[in-house]
């Protein structure tokens, strides 16, 4: 294992993160000759306003199985009956009490991206929303182009976040129970001494920002390999997602 040396700062982080996605938005553009690629089965559409929904709808047509809800009750039937892959949150639904939505949503559909749009978009809002297990934050009237990207990246493992509000979340998590540097090396190289070499390797091109494909090409195996292997690294290094993955890794190298 490489010598520890010192943490990189979070500007240099939030650099090398905000690269990685940039890097995957590329490659899902390669060779998609402008075309959707169809990414997920079911997506929900959650939005009280016929217009919002409908848009969202136009832009993600052939990506997956639509589905809408209109109203916060239909919003938990279709979770429990259609378990579908990703949903799209317009916060209108909740009024002004965004906090209650992690223990109604995120808490209890784990295993579900939750993509929340705000007409309003700040920090507080989405910084509280993507730290309790949302899975992007952005503007309810974000373009038909970019809306398929977030749910692009946010189907591979990525989150789907301003470059501001990133900074921030990112802030958060590299002072996580305000562990000394020394604390924080310490548990990072113990995490990751669990993993086998061809999983570091894995792990070590996810923190370079390295999409399952690239990834599958790269080492000569394929994209279900790579897929599992990636479970075994979250279970051995506690993390949940590429996101916390890369940041395990940054901060070791």
């Amino acid at each position: 294992m490489a010598e520890l040396v010192q943490r990189p700062r979070i500007d240099e982080m939030s650099g090398n993160i905000s690269k990685r996605n940039q890097m995957l938005t590329n490659s899902l553009n390669d060779g998609s000759k402008g075309q959707v690629i169809p990414i997920t089965k079911k997506i929900l559409i959650c939005s009280a306003e016929e217009a919002i929904a409908l848009r969202w709808s136009e832009a993600l047509s052939g990506v997956g199985s639509l589905s809408t809800a209109s109203n916060r009750e239909a919003v938990s039937t279709i979770l429990e009956a259609n378990r579908p892959e990703i949903v799209l949150i317009d916060l209108l639904l909740f009024g002004e009490d965004y906090r209650q939505i992690p223990q109604l949503l995120c808490h209890q559909y784990p295993h579900v991206a939750f993509i929340f749009l705000s007409p309003e978009p700040n920090d507080v809002e989405g910084l509280y929303l993507i730290s309790q297990g949302g899975r992007g934050y952005c503007n309810r009237y974000i373009s038909k182009a970019l809306l398929i990207k977030a749910v692009e990246l946010v189907r591979l493992g990525e989150v789907w976040v301003g470059r501001k509000l990133l900074f921030k979340l990112m802030n958060r998590l590299t002072r996580m129970n305000h562990a000394s540097e020394d604390e924080v090396e310490s548990r990072t190289a113990s995490k990751l001494s669990k993993l086998t070499d061809r999983e570091r390797e894995i792990a070590v091109l996810i923190g370079s920002g390295d999409s399952n494909k690239v990834i599958a090409n790269k080492l000569d195996i394929t994209e279900r390999t790579v897929k599992a292997h990636l479970s075994s690294i979250f279970r051995k290094t506690a993390t949940k997602d590429r996101l916390q993955l890369g940041l395990l890794i940054n901060v070791e190298q």
